[in-house]
C-alpha cells in the first residue's frame, strides 16, 4: 500500500471532523432558515418540486407546510402569474438565476401583496437544489407610491390648504415606515431624515440634515453613488440596487435601495428621494447557505475519496488473503519436507537456517493474519449494547488459563461497570491489552496484573490494565498505537505490532479514546475509554 500506517486513522479523523463541521452548519443554517423574515423555499432542481419550506413564508401565504411541500410553485394558486413551471426551471438551468422584481400574489385569505421572487441554484451533497427567496415588498411599494403621490401633490398644491394636508400625510407616511426614507440634494446633501433611517443607520435627524450622504458610504463605494444621482438627473428610477453602507458605529450593514427624483412644479429635477432597507439578515442567509452547500460538497469529495481509499483496503486484504498465504504454505512445507528427508546430512549451520527460515515464514503467516483482522475491525459494523464488564473480564482471563497456569501471576480484578459497547469488538481489545500484560511480564519473578476503573465522571467509564512487567520508556508512548510500531525486539517479546492498533480502533469507534503511561523496567498502564449510555 502506498498509504503510510496512520492512513486509515487520519483519513477516519478527518470524516469525524468533517462530519462535525456539516452538523455545526446545518444547526446555524437551520436556525437562520427558521428565523428568515423574508420566505424561503428549497425545490429539488430536477423536478421543481418544494422539499422545504420556512415559517415566515407558510404565514404570509396562509398555507401549511405540508400543503405545499411536493408540489411545484406553480400547482400554488399564490403564483398562478408566475411563468409556467418548465420554462422558470430551464431558465434556472441555464443560467442559475431567476429573479421577478415585483410578482403580485394573492394570499389564501385573499389579500394581494407584491413581493420579490430571486431563485439561485446550488450543487449540493445530494444533488442540484433551487433556493427560492421571497419578501413580501407591498409595504415598501405603498410607501414608494404613495411618496411620489405626496411629493406630487406637495409640489402642486404647496401653498393652499390642500398642500398642507398634503405636507402631513407625507410625513405620515415617511415616519411610519420602517425603511429608511431621505431626500438629498443634487449635491448629494441630506435634506430630510425620517425615523427608519435614524433606526437603521444610529443617526438622528440633527445629526444628518445638512450632511453629505457620503458620511453612509463605504469609500470603496463612493462612486457607485454619483453613478446613481447621474441616472436620476437623467430622470431615471434605480431600483432595489444592493450595496453595503455604514452605520453611525462603523459597521457595515447589506442594503436594497430605491432612489427617485423629485421635481418641482415646472418639472425640473431639484433631488432625489431614497428608500433604503437592511437586508443584513438575508444576505448573511444566503451566504450561510452557500457555506453549507460548499461544506457539503468537500464532504461528499472526502467521503469519495474515503470510499476510494476502503476500496483499495479491500482490494488489498484480498489479494493478502489469497495471494500471500498461498507462498507462505509452500515455504513452510517444503521447509518442513526438506528437514525430514535431508535434516540428518545438514550441517548444523544448515539446520539452524532452514529453521530460520521456517519461523520467518511462519511469523510473516502470523503477521497476515493480524493485519486482515485490523482491517476487519475497521470494517466491521459496530453494534452497541449494554455489556456487564465484570462478566466480559471473567471470560477473557479463562482464555489466558492454559497460558498462565504454570505461572504465579498475581491477578487483582477490581469490580467494573456496565458500559454501551460491541460486546465481540471490546472483548477483542480486552483480549490485546491483557495478552500484552501477561507477555511483557514474563520475565518477572512475581508478576503482577491489576484491572480495574477509574475514577470518572457519569458520561464515561475509564478501564486500567495495570502490569508490573518490562515497561516502556514515556518518550515513545507516540508509538505505541501505530501499526507496525513496536518499542521491544523480537528476540525480546514476540508480536506482530498490530495488537494496540487494533485496541486504538475499537476504542475509537466506540466514541472512547485509549492512552499508556510506563517507565522503563517498571511497568505499564494501559487505560481506555468507553460510554456508559
Amino acid at each position: 500500500m502506498a498509504h503510510g500506517p496512520n492512513y486509515d486513522t487520519q483519513m477516519r479523523r478527518l470524516e469525524a471532523r468533517s462530519e462535525h463541521a456539516i452538523h455545526v452548519s446545518e444547526r446555524s443554517y437551520r436556525r437562520l432558515f427558521e428565523a428568515a423574515r423574508d420566505g424561503i423555499l428549497i425545490l429539488d432542481a430536477e423536478t421543481g418540486r418544494i422539499t422545504d419550506v420556512n415559517p415566515f413564508l407558510t404565514e404570509l401565504l396562509g398555507f401549511s407546510h405540508s400543503e405545499m411541500v411536493g408540489k411545484t410553485v406553480g400547482e400554488l394558486s399564490p403564483f398562478k402569474d408566475i411563468e409556467s413551471n418548465k420554462v422558470m426551471l430551464d431558465r434556472l438551468q441555464k443560467t442559475g438565476y431567476a429573479r421577478y422584481e415585483d410578482l403580485p400574489l394573492e394570499t389564501r385569505g385573499g389579500r394581494r401583496i407584491a413581493v420579490e421572487f430571486v431563485s439561485n441554484v446550488y450543487q449540493s451533497g445530494v444533488g442540484k437544489v433551487i433556493q427560492c427567496n421571497i419578501r413580501d415588498i407591498t409595504e415598501r411599494k405603498g410607501s414608494e407610491e404613495r411618496l411620489k403621490t405626496s411629493f406630487k401633490e406637495v409640489t402642486d398644491l404647496k401653498f393652499s390648504m390642500d398642500g398642507h394636508l398634503a405636507s402631513a400625510r407625507l410625513a405620515a407616511i415617511i415616519e411610519s415606515s420602517d425603511d429608511a426614507i431621505f431626500g438629498i440634494d443634487l449635491g448629494g446633501t441630506i435634506t430630510s431624515w425620517n425615523r427608519g433611517a435614524e433606526q437603521i443607520f444610529g443617526y438622528a435627524a440633527s445629526e444628518m440634515i445638512g450632511a453629505s450622504i457620503m458620511r453612509l458610504i463605504p469609500a470603496e463605494c463612493q462612486q457607485e453613488e454619483s453613478e446613481i444621482l447621474k441616472k436620476v438627473m437623467r430622470g431615471e428610477r434605480v431600483e432595489h440596487f444592493e450595496t453595503v453602507r455604514l452605520t453611525m458605529d462603523g459597521r457595515q450593514i447589506d442594503v436594497s435601495s430605491t432612489t427617485s427624483a423629485i421635481k418641482d412644479s415646472s418639472g425640473k429635477i431639484i433631488g432625489a428621494s431614497k428608500v433604503v432597507r437592511d437586508v443584513t439578515d438575508r444576505k448573511r442567509g444566503e451566504k450561510t447557505h452557500l457555506l453549507n452547500v460548499n461544506l457539503e460538497q468537500r464532504v461528499a469529495e472526502r467521503t469519495a475519496e474515503l470510499q476510494g481509499a476502503n476500496d483499495e483496503l479491500q482490494a488489498f486484504s484480498y489479494s493478502v488473503s489469497h495471494d500471500l498465504r498461498a507462498p507462505l504454505r509452500h515455504i513452510i512445507g517444503f521447509a518442513g519436507a526438506l528437514q525430514k528427508e535431508a535434516g540428518a546430512s545438514l550441517s548444523g549451520k544448515g539446520l539452524s537456517h532452514l529453521t530460520t527460515i521456517s519461523e520467518s515464514a511462519t511469523r510473516m503467516g502470523k503477521l497476515i493474519d493480524d493485519l486482515l483482522a485490523f482491517s476487519r475491525v475497521g470494517r466491521t459494523e459496530v453494534k452497541k449494547n449494554e455489556v456487564n464488564l465484570d462478566q466480559l473480564v471473567g471470560e477473557t482471563l479463562d482464555d489466558f488459563k492454559a497460558e498462565t497456569e504454570k505461572r504465579k501471576i498475581a491477578w487483582k480484578v477490581c469490580p467494573l461497570p456496565t458500559v454501551r459497547a460491541d460486546r465481540a469488538l471490546l472483548r477483542l481489545a480486552l483480549i490485546n491489552l491483557i495478552g500484552n500484560a501477561v507477555k511483557f511480564t514474563a520475565g518477572r519473578d512475581k508478576p503482577k496484573i491489576e484491572i480495574g476503573c477509574s475514577a470518572s465522571g457519569d458520561e464515561a467509564a475509564v478501564i486500567f490494565i495495570r502490569d508490573n512487567g518490562a515497561g516502556f520508556d514515556p518518550l515513545y508512548s507516540g508509538k505505541l498505537f501505530g501499526v507496525f510500531q513496536r518499542l521491544h525486539s523480537q528476540e525480546e517479546f514476540e508480536g506482530t505490532g498490530i495488537g494496540l492498533a487494533n485496541v486504538q480502533r475499537i476504542i475509537q469507534r466506540h466514541g472512547g479514546r485509549v492512552w499508556a503511561e510506563g517507565i522503563v523496567d517498571g511497568g505499564a498502564t494501559f487505560y481506555f475509554s468507553l460510554p456508559k449510555r
